[in-house]
């Protein structure tokens, strides 16, 4: 068989994959070069480093992360679209934990390309929240809100590990999240 044809692309495929089979830790230069069958030296042609690799994987998870919440809250609204939602996020979280522990990446800048994807999540919370009858600035306070509430969480749970009892009490945050906005709602 023919080796691939490296390429960004390719590149970050297999380091996508290579996080989801072992986890965001284990993501080298080294080990990303040997699934593809060449020397870490062949992925300079594409990238400068762990730390840009690192950097485009968490922007990659973002927007799969964005995807997943996006699908969920199709042809849902209100109550319902936040469960959608949380159980999206979640699902994600404990699906794909090495794709969840790069999320935790923090932006380069306030326009970068990770700071765009992270704001492409939250907007898919605003427009939610803007239908629920919140003015934009509200929904995007709210959305923000809900997300810091909803990856602080899950950033705890996956440092921690996942026990039978944390499945009670995402549910019970997202009752105090959906309480929260019928409180906003109500106000506005």
């Amino acid at each position: 068989m023919a080796p691939r044809r490296l390429s960004l692309s390719v590149v970050l495929d297999q380091a996508i994959e290579l996080v989801d089979r072992d986890g965001f830790d284990a993501l080298s230069l080294s080990s990303v070069a040997g699934e593809l069958d060449v020397g870490p030296s062949a992925l300079y042609s594409h990238l400068d480093g762990l730390e840009a690799l690192r950097y485009l994987v968490a922007v990659r998870a973002t927007d799969n992360l964005a995807t997943e919440v996006r699908h969920a809250a199709i042809g849902t609204a209100g109550d319902a679209a936040l469960a959608a939602m949380g159980t999206a996020y979640r699902r994600f979280a404990l699906d794909r934990p090495g794709q969840f522990a790069s999320t935790l990446l923090p932006p380069k800048s306030d326009d970068d390309d990770l700071a765009r994807a992270n704001r492409a999540l939250d907007d898919i919370f605003v427009l939610v929240y803007t239908a629920m009858g919140l003015d934009a600035g509200r929904a995007h306070l709210a959305a923000r809100s809900t997300r810091s509430a909803i990856h602080g969480f899950l950033a705890l749970e996956h440092n921690a590990g996942t026990t039978p009892d944390h499945g009670t009490e995402y549910l019970f945050l997202l009752d105090v999240l959906r309480l929260g906005l019928h409180d906003e709602v109500t106000a506005a």
